[in-house]
């Protein structure tokens, strides 16, 4: 884990803040926002509240979710952090590392068409299940919870920046804390472009139809290059000592 995290912690609170932002664009935190804010049926600072709520919930549910990582994760640094550093364990990760770059080009939209696939299938059935909750209070909070519980095995930035902040040797309440800034810059784009919503109303239609299209399209795209970035990073960090164990071995 330690190999993974040297590079982002090096520069410290920047490393946290470019995996926030990498978890701005997946599809929670960013697509199914602009399809609210597209989706229409009602005034647009309706429109812009019913969004906002949306951010609020699953903002909320990740943080929740950090914190019950990290009182799994400080006990087991605290305890086990040094047999991380072994060469053994880094083969292990430098190899979980190309699996990723492996994958990252198995999920890329590109290799999705060639095998059949539609990699917008995602994205339109999203856009079909915000539009039965768009103005219904309880089933937007229904579908933040759902989209997080979905989505949340996936975030491979979100799973890595707890493991940095594990590796600080902060405590819980300042782990917590670290976590309330990493939460709410993940959802600060689309809760932007919400307030852009409800102070340009009508006016800005023409931006979220370009910025909703932009990132259906791209959504699958964004997530597999986040993927082969984190992998690329694991295999430069924890190459050396990988070879070691090769070498030993």
């Amino acid at each position: 884990m330690d190999g993974m995290e040297s590079t982002l912690d090096a520069a410290g609170p920047v490393g946290l803040a470019v995996l926030a932002l990498v978890d701005a664009t997946s599809m929670g935190t960013l697509v199914i926002p602009l399809i609210l804010l597209v989706a229409g049926g009602g005034g647009a600072r309706r429109v812009a509240g019913r969004t906002l709520l949306y951010l609020a919930v699953i903002g909320v549910f990740y943080l929740l979710l950090g914190i019950a990582l990290l009182a799994g994760l400080l006990p087991l640094m605290e305890h086990l952090g040094h047999l991380l550093r072994t060469p053994a364990v880094m083969l292990v990760l430098a190899v979980i590392g190309v699996l990723l770059v492996v994958w990252s080009f198995h999920i890329d939209p590109a290799a999705i068409r060639k095998r059949g696939g539609d990699p917008e299938a995602s994205a339109r059935r999203w856009t079909h299940r915000v539009r039965q909750a768009a103005g219904r209070p309880l089933l937007l909070i229904g579908l933040a919870l759902l989209a997080g519980v979905i989505e949340a095995a996936s975030m491979i930035p979100y799973l890595a920046a707890m493991g940095i902040i594990a590796d600080m040797g902060v405590g819980l309440g300042t782990g917590a804390l670290i976590l309330v800034g990493y939460c709410a810059l993940m959802i600060a784009p689309a809760a932007i472009l919400a307030g852009v919503r409800a102070a340009l109303g009508g006016r800005a239609d023409r931006l979220m139809d370009r910025l909703h299209s932009w990132a259906v399209k791209n959504a699958s795209s964004a997530f597999s290059w986040a993927i082969g970035i984190i992998g690329v990073i694991i295999v430069i960090n924890t190459a050396g000592p990988a070879l070691d164990a090769l070498g030993a071995g």
